[in-house]
């Protein structure tokens, strides 16, 4: 029994000493590409980066306010409670169509290849 333990203790630690510098060299590997990508970047694909995060900023910004208005809107009773809900679902649908709105404009704007 001591004779298995020690074998496999001894190819696990083989196994582990032969991958953590292959590991360590595809990182390396890996992370001169993109460093290299982000520099070769055009102008354009620079722009629809810029048009995506704001428009997950501005959904994210919508969605964040919708659940602060839900959580107020169930404080509430009757019918004050279903027209604060009524009117958090719209305000949610409308900052979204405007979000939607905005990055079809930016991307329309942002500069051709």
């Amino acid at each position: 029994m001591k004779r298995i333990l020690t074998s496999a203790a001894l190819c696990l630690a083989l196994a582990l000493s032969l991958a953590a510098p292959a590991s360590l060299a595809s990182q390396n590997k890996n992370s001169g590409k993109k460093a290299a990508a982000m520099k070769t970047m055009s102008p354009r694909a620079e722009a629809l980066k810029k048009c995506n995060d704001d428009y997950a900023a501005a959904v994210k910004k919508a969605n964040d306010d919708h659940a602060a208005a839900l959580k107020d809107a169930r404080g509430k009773k009757g019918k004050e409670r279903a027209e604060a809900m009524k009117a958090a679902n719209k305000t949610k649908t409308d900052a979204w169509a405007a979000a939607k709105t905005a990055k079809g404009v930016c991307v329309k704007a942002a500069p051709k290849k």
